[in-house]
């Protein structure tokens, strides 16, 4: 007769001889039940120490299908019921090996050290401390979240992870969800942390006709799976059968996933059914609020959300302040944070303030811009944006839906724009004011960058300023590309090693198509912010693509901001200036927050779109 026996460390399967060679000769042992197994001896089966509760289930089910076929009688010990129902609230140990982690405790120094060991053994690329930490926690937790600032390295901290599993042979390949414009720099980061260490075989489901197809039959050998969240939802039932226990699930940006109720979350919480490590990634955690907490915790833990966490959508749409706290208390010893400071990355120059005053005819625009669409601050944000860019846009009809993922807003004001021809009162105008004084500002400044032998890089909003500002770089005999959303991915990555390789002075480019994952700070360290919203994310992603991990002590990083300033009835009014006022303010709060290892709340949509306008409102 064989026994199931759990003995405080690991289970065993105990028999006769003849029993236990019965087991392991049987197909479904070969094909379900082995990838469990630690050692076979004589008279017993050692199962591997880590399994959870999940496998465990699984694994029973499949050994009484195999005695029963074999004729033999097989008995389960309350030690392993007794086991399961521990490791079903499982959580409970999770939320106090993540404090014990994140507090160093010295229980685990001598783990640490086997792991940095084994990581730099594999690695050729040496993580820093804090990034090794990072790598340790997401490890022992197994299932974390990662919110470190942007170009803090998550993705060399990350492969850290992946190098110390599949040393272990716990894992054969990472299954990385994200933005297409990531799959690039993960590629990229594989190559330089691995080297001729371990070869990357990388299947690109961007690049593939068949997804299907390629999942199912050509992924076999490989290391490296890079998949969009557009894609998801097409091939979830491939990518749930793909990834299992041997996979490193990466959601990278993870905040893309916004609703709770959409098709996203839903694809990406069923094709991580079956995954041991998963690894959600975010520079900014909360960028929509705390239900951003939502989809991210029912991914990590769909078992255990309401068990454990048990916060609802409702509070998570309004948390008051002793929600806040219990929201944080709860979700600390679930994620890792890492600050640039803390890897001694140069700090960044103060930022240089291009005031471009504003001629008589552009103030006189901006009246009738501003009293034309003051019922929508949106609609007026934009077309005063497109103003100061190139007025002759001003003549085109608005679709809001076109700046949806440029702006990243996520309010409901679209619906009530009333567009109003106005095409007589101001056509007259904006062929007097030609090229703006905004536009005229930004390529003299970057003509003289150049002239330094500088590459540069121009952040914008609208496709046409990115067209216009290339256009006349190019009279100037500079030479500029442009990345947009219209450019795919292979020109994209022609471009970018172009400009990496400083063969290409100027990229043009929005934060939306470029502003996540792409590493130019070896190369280009000035930035000029043409055109910019009160989007955060979008602030301190762009931003990161040239101060990150990896700067030099003796390199530099400027940033320069174009600010219009007009003379209304009242005095001085700048759009941009409120704007960047209030980008600041909120890259302080959540400097502080990482400070208190906090998630900082951050301003609504429609809060941020109030105050833009609240000194005209008052006059207008």
């Amino acid at each position: 007769m064989l026994s199931l026996i759990h003995n405080g460390d690991y289970l065993e399967l105990c028999g006769s001889n003849n029993e236990i060679t019965k087991i392991t000769s049987n197909a479904r042992f070969k094909t379900r039940i082995k990838r469990y197994v630690d050692l076979i001896f004589d008279g017993s089966i050692k199962f591997r120490s880590e399994m959870y509760y999940k496998e465990i289930e699984g694994m029973i089910e499949n050994l009484r299908y195999s005695a029963e076929k074999k004729n033999i009688e097989m008995s389960i010990d309350s030690s392993v019921y007794n086991f399961i129902i521990e490791a079903e609230s499982y959580i409970e140990s999770k939320y106090s090996i993540g404090n014990d982690i994140k507090n160093r405790d010295e229980r685990y120094a001598e783990k640490f050290e086997y792991f940095k060991n084994i990581v730099n053994q594999e690695m050729s690329r040496p993580l820093r401390e804090k990034q090794m930490w990072d790598a340790f926690f997401m490890t022992f937790i197994q299932k974390a979240g990662n919110f470190s600032v942007p170009g803090s390295g998550k993705t060399s901290s990350v492969l850290g992870m992946f190098a110390y599993l599949s040393y272990l042979n716990q894992v054969k390949k990472i299954v990385m969800i994200g933005p297409k414009n990531s799959f690039k720099s993960w590629k990229d980061e594989f190559d330089v942390c691995f080297k001729d260490r371990k070869q990357r075989i990388t299947l690109d489901i961007q690049n593939v006709i068949n997804k299907k197809f390629a999942l199912e039959y050509e992924s076999g050998a490989v290391n490296l799976i890079l998949i969009n969240y557009e894609a998801v939802e097409s091939i979830q039932e491939e990518l749930k059968n793909l990834i299992k226990e041997d996979t490193l699930l990466v959601f990278d940006e993870i905040h893309r996933i916004k609703n709770p109720e959409g098709k996203w979350a839903a694809a990406s919480k069923y094709v991580s059914q079956n995954a041991r490590f998963i690894v959600a990634l975010t520079g900014t955690p909360i960028p929509n609020g705390y239900q951003d907490i939502y989809n991210l915790l029912n991914i990590l833990y769909p078992q255990d959300y309401h068990k454990f966490f048990k916060f609802s959508l409702q509070m998570l749409n309004n948390p008051q302040q002793q929600d806040i706290i219990k929201i944080n208390e709860k979700l600390q010893p679930f994620f890792c944070r890492t600050n640039k400071t803390e890897l001694s990355v140069p700090l960044q120059n103060e930022d240089i303030i291009f005031d471009v005053h504003q001629t008589e005819i552009e103030n006189k625009l901006f009246r009738i811009i501003y009293n034309k669409h003051r019922k929508n601050p949106l609609e007026a944000m934009i077309r005063i944006l497109q103003l100061e860019s190139d007025p002759r846009m001003l003549l085109k009809k608005l679709n809001l839906e076109n700046y949806a993922k440029v702006l990243d807003y996520s309010n409901k004001i679209t619906d009530e724009i009333d567009y109003k021809d106005y095409s007589d009162e101001i056509e007259p105008l904006i062929e007097k004011i030609g090229t703006s004084s905004k536009m005229k500002s930004v390529i003299n400044h970057t003509k003289n960058l150049v002239t330094e032998s500088k590459t540069v890089i121009i952040w914008c909003i609208f496709v046409d300023s990115m067209i216009n500002i290339q256009k006349m770089l190019i009279n100037e005999g500079i030479k500029a590309e442009i990345i947009s959303g219209q450019v795919d991915s292979l020109e994209r990555e022609r471009i970018i090693e172009t400009f990496k390789n400083q063969n290409i002075d100027v990229l043009i480019t929005n934060p939306h198509t470029l502003a996540e994952s792409v590493s130019l700070h070896q190369n280009c360290h000035d930035a000029i912010y043409f055109e910019y919203s009160y989007n955060l994310v979008h602030l301190l992603q762009s931003k990161d693509r040239i101060h990150r991990l990896g700067l030099k002590k003796t390199d530099y990083t400027q940033y320069y901001f174009m600010q219009c300033i007009y003379n209304l009835d009242f005095g001085e009014y700048s759009l941009d200036k409120v704007i960047y006022e209030r980008l600041k303010m909120k890259e302080n709060l959540m400097l502080e927050a990482i400070d208190n290892n906090t998630l900082e709340v951050l301003p609504t949509d429609d809060e941020e779109l109030e105050f833009l306008f609240k000194k005209l409102m008052l006059f207008y």
